[in-house]
């Protein structure tokens, strides 16, 4: 029965990118990782500009932006990068340049910019790049509406652009915490650079949204990357700890982290326990499992985040970059019955936590079934007909693009029976 409803979902389409191997564990990309070119369109320079803002007025905002994530606005982001800023993008992508931004017409005049991602969507500035905009590098307390930073994404391997907007309702829907997003309109120096993924960037603004108390260590999970195909899988009790990055906190030497490893020794979901909110936990991966998100925790050891609520000590597992969802496990020769993260495989053999990770999925299944997933699909794919048809830049084809859509409008039709005969509710 599996077996049918799975291939009732229909195959992915042919990702933009290859689909990792088993050995890879990671996307694969096969563009240059910097390019040479030392050219850009001269600009003036950057004009510093301070806002008058308080610790009340980004409380404020931060509670009423919303907005910001409304999946039928469309954003306009313009950024502006003097020559220099923009060969320095270019021979070094990942460290900030300064430059200036447009959001909506909110006008922030030293800001820093840098290109983001990794082995499978990293693109150099004169492609289709994923940019970083920090409000707060060069100017302290500017924000958007409360936020420190915006995240833009190029949706290289989502021909559909709608997997992470998708995902982001889905977990708003069970109450996991993850970046809301929209879409946005992007130019750089002028140059109209297409339709993009306006998301949230995890930082403090985004734990004060979901915790009462969002001053809590902050961890990265994904991979530590050394450079083209090198790189290293962060999980719990391998000897990595120290590589985990905090993102937001305070620095105690990782014994946080070191604390959850050490616990998977012995009396496992008693001991961990102590140190992980395993409810949160579960509900994230029942979340994820329905999103078929083959390169998260779970099934990859990738794109994840650690967050200490300081309320209880505990640790959440907090989801982040969905575009390798709406997969089935076997396309990358995984299986929800055999996961990769060392916590998720304890579990699913600990038959305590297994039951406790049964009663989650029922849970979120109830809550998810209630949601006509087709339908909000539909809606997104019609959004942005108009945005992706005259994209200067385009990552797929017209024809890639509504396959993708299609799969993704199936999906949402057919994933709650898979769910439902995997977990035998």
């Amino acid at each position: 029965m599996t077996l049918l409803l799975l291939a009732c979902a229909g195959p992915e389409p042919e990702p933009v990118d290859s689909t990792p191997s088993v050995e890879t564990e990671a996307p694969i990309d096969s563009e240059p990782l910097v390019e040479t070119e030392d050219t850009a369109p001269p600009v003036d320079t950057v004009v510093p500009y301070v806002p008058e803002v308080t610790t009340e007025t980004i409380g404020d905002q931060e509670m009423s932006n919303d907005w910001l994530y409304d999946k039928s606005v469309l954003h306009t982001v313009d950024i502006t990068l003097p020559h220099s800023a923009y060969a320095g993008l270019l021979a070094s992508p990942y460290t900030y340049v300064e430059g200036r931004v447009d959001i909506d017409g909110e006008y922030f005049g030293s800001v820093g910019v840098r290109l983001r991602g990794k082995i499978g969507s990293f693109r150099a500035l004169t492609s289709k790049p994923k940019f970083r905009v920090d409000l707060n590098q060069y100017v302290d307390n500017q924000r958007l509406w409360g936020l420190e930073s915006v995240s833009l994404n190029n949706s290289v391997v989502d021909c559909s652009y709608m997997k992470e907007a998708m995902a982001s309702e889905i977990f708003a829907t069970v109450d996991v915490p993850a970046s809301r997003m929209a879409w946005a309109r992007v130019s750089v120096n002028g140059e109209d650079y297409g339709t993009y993924v306006f998301l949230e960037t995890q930082d403090d603004a985004f734990l004060r949204q979901h915790w009462d108390d969002g001053s809590g260590n902050l961890y990265d999970g994904k991979y530590v990357w050394y450079g083209g195909y090198n790189y290293t899988l962060l999980d719990f009790a391998l000897g990595v700890d120290h590589l985990y990055q905090l993102e937001e906190g305070v620095d105690n030497g990782g014994t946080d982290i070191s604390d959850i490893s050490q616990a998977l020794t012995g009396d496992f979901y008693t001991k961990t326990a102590a140190v992980l909110d395993w409810d949160a936990i579960h509900r994230a991966w029942a979340a994820e499992q329905w999103l078929g998100q083959n390169d998260g925790y779970v099934l990859n050891r990738n794109n994840y985040r650690v967050y200490f609520d300081p309320d209880d000590g505990k640790a959440e597992l907090v989801p982040w970059d969905y575009d390798y969802s709406f997969l089935q496990d076997s396309q990358w020769g995984r299986s929800w019955n055999n996961p990769t993260g060392n916590l998720a495989y304890a579990c699913r053999y600990d038959t305590a936590c297994r039951a406790d990770w049964r009663t989650a999925v029922e849970d979120v299944m109830g809550e998810l079934n209630a949601v006509d997933w087709g339908a909000e699909a539909e809606d997104m794919a019609a959004f942005l007909e108009d945005s992706l048809a005259d994209d200067p830049k385009p990552v797929c084809t017209g024809a890639q693009v509504t396959q993708y859509q299609t799969y993704i409008k199936q999906w949402g039709n057919t994933r709650g029976a898979y769910m439902t005969t995997f977990w035998g509710l």
